[in-house]
């Protein structure tokens, strides 16, 4: 399987390389981010309660989109602090998102339609925080443990790693092949 997963992202990049050369790409999917700051280790599927509570912040259609995103699009990476609403603008499109891991890189979700999803995600909340560094991330603007690949279906590709930059309070809009709208209100 990780041979796999890395041959699929070597042939993803390639595409992607060779449709950035060609034109520039419009924005591929757009994201709220619902919290910077979640915590604990817990599992979202098993405290839907908690999910509620913290989705309460958020304006009434945004928290009816996430409330009615299903079990299996929830990407729960344990020990996440970031929770992320992530909605792919082509109904079509091939979603993966890997998480990469002292024990290495898997793939944690996978769809072939453009359905919105959760993702949970991201160790570090913030550098002020005790528990900054519950991986071996070196740097904090570098603190992201995921990587979210959407190809649209006419051939356009995107990699972002979704992550909160400190240094300006929002979050991560910056992406190979593209930008990431933020929905964030």
């Amino acid at each position: 399987m990780k041979k796999y997963l890395g041959l699929l992202l070597a042939c993803l990049l390639l595409v992607w390389g060779c449709a950035a050369a060609a034109e520039e790409v419009p924005p591929l999917c757009g994201a709220v981010l619902v919290s910077e700051s979640m915590g604990g280790d817990w599992s979202i599927l098993e405290e839907r309660r908690h999910l509620d509570a913290v989705l309460t912040g958020l304006g009434e259609d945004w928290y009816d989109i996430a409330m009615d995103v299903p079990d299996e699009r929830v990407v729960d990476i344990r020990g996440g602090k970031q929770l992320y609403l992530i909605l792919p603008l082509d109904a079509d499109a091939t979603v993966m998102v890997v998480h990469f891991s002292e024990d290495g890189e898997k793939l944690v979700y996978y769809s072939e339609t453009g359905d919105p999803f959760l993702l949970r995600c991201n160790a570090a909340a913030s550098p002020w925080e005790e528990d900054l560094y519950l991986s071996d991330f070196e740097d904090v603007s570098e603190s992201y443990d995921c990587h979210v690949i959407i190809a649209d279906s006419v051939g356009s590709v995107m990699l972002w790693n979704p992550y909160v930059d400190f240094n300006r309070g929002e979050m991560n809009t910056d992406a190979q092949g593209g930008l990431v709208i933020d929905f964030t209100e």
